[in-house]
C-alpha cells in the first residue's frame, strides 16, 4: 500500500471529524505526548522504463533514489521548530535523554528527517551551532526485518493477505478497477510498464515518480497531465482504502495501526506507572505508518499524509472526577498537515475533544491488538504453535528507558509477523 504523498509541505485537510485547532496546548496539564511523523521530501524509488529522466537519474538525485533531499532537510528543520514553539513550557531547553525518546524505521530518509526535526527541536542540535557547544541527539532504530512496531505484517502475514483479498475482490472495488482498464493500459504503453491484472502499486511508483519529478521543476512527458495525475491518485485512494478500510477494518488495524496505537497508550500508562521523567516518545515513520495509524483511529479520510505531516497525542492531567480510573488523563489529538496553517484538532470519532482516556481506550479496543494476541495464520489453515506465532514487540521507549534508568527490562508481548506492509515510502 502506498500513497503519493509528494505534494510538498501542504495537503488537503482532514475532512471529517476535525476541527481547526491552535498552537497552543492550554486544556490541562500536559503530562506525555507521542509524535508520529512522515519523513521530509525525497528522490522518487524508482523509474519507469520510458521515463524520460532515466538516465539523468544519477545527476538529479546525486544521493541516491529514495533518499532525503535538501527540501525535506528543511521541512524537518521546520518541524523541529513549530515543536519547540508549541512545547515550550513542557521540554526542557536542552535535549535531556531521560525526557526524550526517538525511534526511527531503518532507512536513511527516515534516520535523516528524525536528525533534521531535532536540529529544529533543540539549539544545540541547530546546524551553525559552533563547534565546541554543538551536540548531536541519539535516535534509535531496529533492523527492518525486526521493526514491528512502526512497519507492518502484508505478505508473510496469511490472515492479513486474507484481508486484503477480500477488500479486492469485493464488488465495488472490481467496478473502480475495470473502469480503470483501458487508462491502465494507455499509461502502460506510455511508461513501458505492463500495469493491467498487476497490483495497484506498481501504478503507484509512475505517480510517485512523476509527482516527485515534478515538485522538483522537472518536464513532465506530454501523456502526464493534470487529469492523468488526478486518475493515478484516485487509483492510489482505492488501494489504500482496501489496505486500511472496510471490510473488517478493525481486524485490519489489529495487524498494522493498532500495534503503534497500543504502544502509545502503553508507553503512557508504563511512564505514568514507574514515575519516569520520560515526557515524550517521537517515531519518524513513513506515510504507511501514518495512514495505518489514522485507520485505527478511524480517520483516514482518502488523503495521503504529505511529508513531514505529523500526529500528535497529547495526553493531560485534569483536577476533578473526569475519570478516577485513569487519573483524570485526557487525550487530545492533533494533526499537522500543512506548514502554512495551525495543526488540525482531531476528533476521535464517538468522544469529544479532549476524550478521557478511559473512553478512548474503550472506542479503540476493537482496533488494537487483544491481549490474548492476534496470529497471523489464515482463518482456513492450522494456526501455529504460540512460540511461532508470539513475536515480543517493544512498546517505543519505555522498555529502553525503564532498564537503563531503573534496571527494569519491560517487554510488550504481541504476536506479529515479519515483513513490510506493501514497502514504505
Amino acid at each position: 500500500m502506498a500513497g503519493p504523498g509528494a505534494q510538498g509541505h501542504r495537503a488537503v485537510p482532514l475532512l471529517l471529524l476535525l476541527l481547526l485547532g491552535t498552537q497552543t496546548v492550554a486544556k490541562g496539564p500536559l503530562v506525555f505526548v507521542a509524535l508520529v511523523f512522515r519523513h521530509g521530501d525525497r528522490a522518487p524509488l524508482a523509474s519507469y522504463p520510458l521515463d524520460p529522466h532515466k538516465e539523468a537519474a544519477p545527476t538529479l538525485w546525486p544521493r541516491g533514489l529514495g533518499q532525503l533531499t535538501g527540501e525535506g532537510v528543511r521541512q524537518q528543520l521546520e518541524l523541529g521548530r513549530f515543536l519547540r514553539n508549541r512545547y515550550q513550557h513542557f521540554l526542557s531547553p536542552e535535549y535531556w535523554r531521560e525526557e526524550v525518546y526517538i525511534r526511527s524505521t531503518d532507512f536513511d530518509r527516515t534516520l535523516e528527517s528524525a536528525l533534521a526535526n531535532l536540529a529544529g527541536l533543540y539549539p544545540e542540535a541547530a546546524p551553525g551551532t559552533p563547534e565546541s557547544s554543538w551536540r548531536p541527539i541519539p535516535v534509535h532504530t531496529v533492523p527492518v526485518t525486526e521493526d514491528k512496531l512502526l512497519r507492518f505484517p502484508a505478505r508473510s502475514c496469511p490472515r492479513y493477505r486474507e484481508l486484503l483479498r477480500e477488500a479486492t475482490e469485493a464488488t465495488e472495488y472490481q467496478a473502480a478497477l475495470e473502469g480503470w482498464t483501458d487508462f491502465l493500459i494507455r499509461l502502460g504503453n506510455s511508461t513501458g510498464l505492463s500495469l493491467v491484472g498487476e497490483p495497484l502499486r506498481r501504478a503507484w511508483k509512475v505517480l510517485d515518480t512523476l509527482i516527485c519529478q515534478k515538485a522538483h521543476s522537472l518536464p513532465l512527458p506530454a501523456w502526464a497531465s493534470p487529469d492523468v495525475l488526478r486518475t493515478l491518485t484516485q487509483i492510489s485512494a482505492l488501494d489504500i482504502g482496501a489496505h486500511v478500510g472496510p471490510p473488517r477494518a478493525a481486524e485490519k488495524a489489529q495487524l498494522t495501526g493498532g500495534i503503534l496505537l497500543d504502544a502509545i497508550l502503553a508507553n503512557f500508562s508504563r511512564t505514568q506507572h514507574l514515575g519516569l521523567p520520560l515526557k515524550m516518545v517521537m517515531y519518524s515513520a513513513h506515510d504507511s505508518t501514518l495512514l495505518a495509524l489514522q485507520g485505527a483511529l478511524g480517520l483516514y479520510d482518502g488523503h495521503t499524509p504529505p511529508y513531514a505531516a505529523c500526529l500528535g497525542f497529547e495526553f493531560q492531567r485534569h483536577r476533578g472526577d473526569q475519570d478516577e480510573e485513569e487519573g483524570n488523563v485526557t487525550i487530545s489529538l492533533f494533526y499537522r498537515n500543512d506548514s502554512s496553517r495551525p495543526p488540525l484538532t482531531l476528533r476521535l470519532p464517538g468522544c469529544p475533544d479532549p476524550c478521557t482516556l478511559g473512553r478512548f481506550r474503550q472506542l479503540t479496543a476493537p482496533a488494537r491488538p487483544p491481549a490474548h494476541g492476534i496470529p497471523c495464520h489464515s482463518l482456513h489453515e492450522p494456526a501455529a504453535t504460540p512460540a511461532a506465532t508470539m513475536v515480543p514487540l517493544l512498546a517505543g521507549a519505555v522498555a529502553v528507558l525503564a532498564a537503563l534508568s531503573m534496571g527494569l527490562g519491560l517487554l510488550a508481548w504481541r504476536p506479529s509477523c515479519p515483513g513490510a506492509w506493501g514497502g514504505p515510502v
